[in-house]
């Protein structure tokens, strides 16, 4: 069974990290809600999230993928958390799928230099998309699919984003 961390934090965007949870359960992957922001953290629309895990209680071997949503400050609150960019870097390290939307690309991973000059997209704000070509190659897609890395628009392309998930760890949801 595949496993997969899906980040929390307040402000994450509802949709973009909901939208991967359900379609990964649907598809039986072992889909935990890892929270850098408590228990219980606030999504950027004040729906308020139950997380299975905290950030400080998970181990990177354990999991085959990671998902990053986006949203602010959600993004930004990802990007702040030591622990959780550790998580990241061992997984591009490991060559394990790492998958990011919306404000994500630019603020978690390319403020790491994490794309490794990959091509990737983002929400279509300027400040994201020259973050992005520092550190890899923009192609303002809806969802970009390099190797190991997915990446997203926004919420319109969460459900995409999801499958693309999906098709990388072998897994067909039911849905």
């Amino acid at each position: 069974m595949k496993k997969v961390a899906v980040f929390f934090a307040d402000g994450t965007e509802e949709i973009e990290g909901l939208t991967p949870v359900d379609v990964l359960r649907r598809a039986d992957a072992d889909c935990d809600i890892v929270s850098v922001s408590g228990e219980y953290p606030i999504g950027s629309h004040g729906i308020t999230i139950k997380a299975d895990k905290l950030i400080e209680n998970v181990d990177d071997k354990e999991y085959d993928a990671v998902v990053i949503p986006g949203g602010m400050p959600g993004a930004v609150n990802i990007s702040s958390n030591f622990s959780a960019v550790r998580f990241i870097k061992k997984m591009v390290e490991n060559g394990k799928l790492v998958a990011a939307i919306c404000a994500s690309p630019a603020v978690v991973l390319a403020r790491h230099d994490l794309l490794g000059g990959k091509k990737a997209t983002c929400f279509p704000a300027e400040d994201f998309i020259t973050s992005i070509k520092f550190d890899g190659e923009y192609t303002g897609a809806d969802v970009e699919v390099d190797g190991n890395l997915i990446t997203a628009n926004g919420p319109k392309s969460a459900m995409e984003f999801s499958l693309e998930i999906c098709k990388a760890l072998g897994l067909e949801p039911k849905i």
